[in-house]
């Protein structure tokens, strides 16, 4: 019979701790939004550094792409060429709109040529820095660029550059270029202007044009009463830690998740600049969930770092949710009983005080999850949202203030116990206790453990993960699964806080002292068995028998020369070795 050893050390101590104590004020493991990690913008530089702008035309919404190297602008757009010069970006997409092709590119300050698409499908290559891309216009407009010597500006509309991967093509906040004159009046009418009636002019959104789908037969009799059954497993991943990926990173951790019955990633995001490199990673997420198949992407919102206090800051959120919530790559859920769409999950991490400036969290939120042009565009493919947030206070307060609202509850700090005792259910019980929708999505989590002095993230706690907390806390899930509609793994990848599960790869925020040379696979390979547990019922059959071993890599007391110090709630952990033995006699914990 095949015995697999995984040993797993450092799941929570930096290898040297001391000095003084750092302070973690807030109760119940929650953080302001001034701890957060893993959204520190300048540790990588992107290619593009200005904001896509919008080309504010009567024509048709044209948005700004990346700069390319091209020698030829034949070898990447069709030639079809202006028969003029052009003096503006505005004269360029307004000859190829004319000409009904929504791809456009400027050269040398003012070469105009248009496609349909763009001949080579590996783009991505070409993309090059904004800096080359800096030849005035012959307008003389100040500010106005035209591409440059063998670099092509790109510029897109109805979503024609989104197929390629370049990330920069995302409509964001709209910034007005100034008009060369005013003779564009003559222009074709925008055949997506109909979609967003709802939206001031400067607000419409435009996404990638998909096939209307029709929303599916409601196969639920319209006299039950009972949520459909939904047993998902998500893993949280942080788009700040995965600047270098490539579409095939996210293939790679796709498939190996995939592998462990895990269902989808929590995209949790921070930046949503309209040239935000995270946009970029996330377009290749969801590329990548499409490629494989049988995987979703869903939205974590992190609310600690994005902003939530005028009705503008609302518009990144609906940008994601118009662009991506149609998307194929995107998790869905079975219909809620008596309804005919399937379900996209959005969550979010804090955001209960948010107001969008609609003068509640009630109205703020509804603002964003209930905006008419994103309904409208979700249910022409047959989904809606289920609003499932992830909230640290409020709790008594939501069935009645959030009642029809949201449509669950996520209960991010299940994962850890809270002192010196072993993890339980009582948090759980509490939360679905006032859980104001039908939803109840919980965690399950390795270990939790940061170390960021004052200088940096101001971060050194640990939460206790003795008592082979993961293999307990997914067994209690088990138990308690006809309670629980979705499991959130926290995390694939915060290395920060050392709660990964997945491979150590992408870019570390500053944790490579107690992440490197720590995999925690193993616990991810514990995963397949209590994944497949939870969605069933039933623990699979054992026919391989391994052993799980892991532990700290210093004793509860060590005291060494660090400048951060012991971690705050050093007390609550003890020192013992600990494993699991999944063997044909069941499970055996030590």
């Amino acid at each position: 019979m095949k015995t697999l050893f995984h040993v797993l050390i450092g799941v929570n101590f930096l290898s040297s701790c001391s000095n003084t104590l750092a302070s973690f004020s807030e109760p119940h493991g929650r953080r302001n939004r001034h701890n957060r990690l893993d959204h520190n913008e300048s540790r990588s530089v992107p290619l593009h550094s200005s904001n896509p702008r919008q080309l504010d035309s009567p024509l048709s919404r044209w948005f700004e792409g990346p700069c390319v190297s091209d020698s030829s602008p034949s070898t990447i757009l069709g030639a079809t060429l202006s028969k003029q010069l052009v003096a503006s970006p505005q004269e360029c997409t307004s000859y190829c709109d004319s000409n009904s092709l929504d791809i456009a590119g400027l050269r040398n300050g003012s070469e105009c040529f248009c496609g349909p698409s763009l001949n080579n499908e590996a783009t991505r290559v070409r993309e090059v820095s904004e800096e080359e891309c800096s030849s005035p216009c012959i307008s003389e407009i100040p500010q106005q660029m035209c591409g440059g010597p063998d670099r092509t500006r790109l510029f897109g509309r109805n979503g024609a550059l989104d197929r390629y991967g370049f990330g920069f093509t995302r409509i964001g906040q709209p910034i007005t270029l100034p008009l060369l004159d005013s003779d564009l009046s003559s222009a074709v009418h925008d055949p997506l202007q109909s979609e967003a009636t709802s939206h001031d002019q400067e607000n419409v959104f435009q996404v990638p044009n998909l096939p209307p789908v029709a929303p599916p037969q409601d196969s639920t009799s319209s006299t039950s009463t009972t949520q459909v059954p939904v047993k998902a497993i998500i893993a949280h991943h942080m788009v700040g830690n995965v600047y270098s990926y490539s579409l095939g990173s996210w293939i790679n951790d796709i498939r190996l998740a995939k592998s462990a019955g895990i269902d989808g990633f929590a995209l949790n995001l921070g930046s949503g600049g309209p040239k935000s490199w995270q946009r970029k990673r996330i377009g290749d997420a969801f590329r990548a969930a499409e490629s494989v198949g049988g995987f979703g992407m869903v939205f974590s919102f992190d609310m600690t770092v994005l902003r939530c206090d005028s009705q503008e800051d609302g518009d990144i959120l609906r940008d994601y949710l118009m662009t991506w919530g149609p998307h194929p790559g995107h998790l869905t859920l079975p219909p809620a009983a008596g309804s005919p769409y399937q379900r996209i999950l959005v969550s979010t991490f804090a955001g209960e005080y948010c107001t969008f400036g609609r003068g509640s969290v009630r109205d703020g939120w509804l603002s964003v999850i209930t905006d008419p042009a994103i309904v409208s565009r979700l249910n022409s493919v047959g989904r809606e949202i289920a609003f499932v947030p992830s909230w640290f206070a409020r709790v008594e307060a939501r069935q009645q203030e959030f009642f029809g609202a949201i449509q669950g509850d996520f209960f991010w700090n299940g994962g850890w116990p809270y002192g010196s005792h072993d993890v339980d259910w009582e948090a759980d019980a509490y939360r679905l206790r006032y859980n104001p929708g039908s939803l109840y999505m919980t965690s399950v989590s390795p270990a939790f453990f940061t170390h960021y002095g004052p200088s940096s993230f101001n971060k050194n706690w640990i939460y206790r993960s003795d008592d082979w907390l993961y293999a307990s806390r997914w067994e209690m899930l088990v138990d308690h699964r006809d309670e629980v509609s979705c499991v959130e793994i926290v995390t694939w990848n915060d290395y920060g806080e050392s709660s990964y599960i997945g491979p150590i790869e992408g870019n570390q925020p500053n944790s490579e002292a107690w992440v490197n040379g720590f995999p925690h696979l193993g616990f991810l390979d514990m995963t397949a068995y209590y994944a497949q547990a939870f969605k069933t019922g039933t623990y699979p059959v054992i026919r391989d028998e391994k052993v799980y071993i892991w532990s700290r890599p210093h004793p509860r007391d060590a005291d060494a020369p660090d400048p951060v110090g012991r971690p705050n709630f050093w007390d609550w952990v003890r020192t013992i070795f600990y494993h699991t033995l999944l063997t044909s006699d069941g499970i055996s914990k030590d």
